[in-house]
């Protein structure tokens, strides 16, 4: 691996050990994200201060910092780390702005940030803007630290309606058994039979009869049950981007365009008359007419073709 962190292999630069000779291998990533595998960051990391391994860095780190990666991509780990470090101090709601446009542009400043950190574009400037904001703001945000955001709550919504849904099935399930309990107690028909006049055949044709009742309305209730799931799924679908509904339009069909490529077609001579195009085409001469030649050929015909010669050309 190179000393930049920049290659994809995992390999630990103080041991040597790869991926591929230990298959179990756990890499460790600091602030710096410079990664060495767990057994190292334990020895190195013994007094729980240390200095990181890769030279031309030399940062003093603590062992609490270090976090297990997760992505082969270094700078994608390094954009997670200065992400969480900076929403710790700029997290501001939407409620705590005037207006709608002044929040977007707060929020484009959080990205701003985020990304020069990431590639260490003027650090100390941007450091120091972090260190004003959180003067500046520092009541706003002790305050947010305390309550959760509106994804938090959104989250925590679907986990309450989720865990309802699941004690409502069970309370259901409970009730179930206790009525098919009291439905088909062996025991309270033979007491019946014991006590009552009717004759055996009356009492077990009334056991019979509830229990059809009893099956026909459980097939009900399981029908019920499936649709009810249905509608769950279809409403978890609809919820599934922060409760953006997607709207169901007509499906696409795809018809070929059917595109004319000869043109018109060419009128007759009857049509030619009919309209009145050659009602002002000079009339030929009988030398002409001897030979022939009609008005409609030398001049219309011609004049049609040379005025849509494009049309023709296929």
């Amino acid at each position: 691996m190179a000393e930049d962190g920049t290659s994809t292999s995992r390999q630990c630069p103080k041991c040597k050990t790869s991926e591929f000779q230990n298959r179990s291998l756990i890499m460790m990533l600091n602030e710096c994200c410079h990664p060495i595998c767990q057994n190292c960051m334990e020895n190195l990391f013994a007094r729980n201060v240390g200095q990181c391994p890769y030279k031309d860095c030399g940062r003093t780190l603590k062992k609490s910092g270090f976090w297990i990666q997760e992505f082969d991509d270094l700078r994608v780990e390094r954009e997670n780390f200065i992400r969480k470090r900076i929403l710790k101090t700029f997290n501001l709601q939407e409620d705590d702005f005037e207006n709608l446009r002044d929040y977007n542009d707060y929020l484009e400043r959080v990205e701003d940030i985020i990304f020069k950190l990431t590639n260490d574009i003027n650090t100390e400037e941007v450091e120091a803007e972090v260190k004003l904001f959180r003067e500046e703001n520092s009541e706003l945000i002790e305050r947010n630290k305390r309550r959760l955001s509106n994804d938090d709550l959104w989250i925590k919504r679907m986990l309450d309606e989720e865990e309802l849904r699941k004690r409502k099935l069970e309370g259901q399930h409970k009730n179930d058994l206790d009525q098919e309990k009291s439905l088909f107690n062996p025991k309270d028909v033979i007491d019946e039979l014991r006590s009552s006049d009717l004759p055996a055949e009356v009492v077990l044709d009334r056991q019979r009869k509830k229990q059809i009742e009893h099956e026909m309305a459980e097939k009900e209730k399981a029908e019920r049950i499936k649709r009810s799931k249905l509608e769950e799924k279809q409403r978890a679908s609809d919820r599934a981007v922060y409760g953006v509904v997607r709207h169901a339009g007509k499906p696409y069909f795809h018809s070929t365009p059917v595109i004319s490529l000869n043109g018109p077609p060419m009128l007759s001579e009857y049509e030619l008359s009919e309209n009145n195009f050659i009602k002002y085409v000079r009339e030929p001469s009988i030398q002409s007419i001897a030979g022939g030649f009609h008005s409609n050929l030398g001049s219309v015909r011609r004049a049609l073709f040379e005025a849509r010669a494009d049309l023709f050309l296929f």
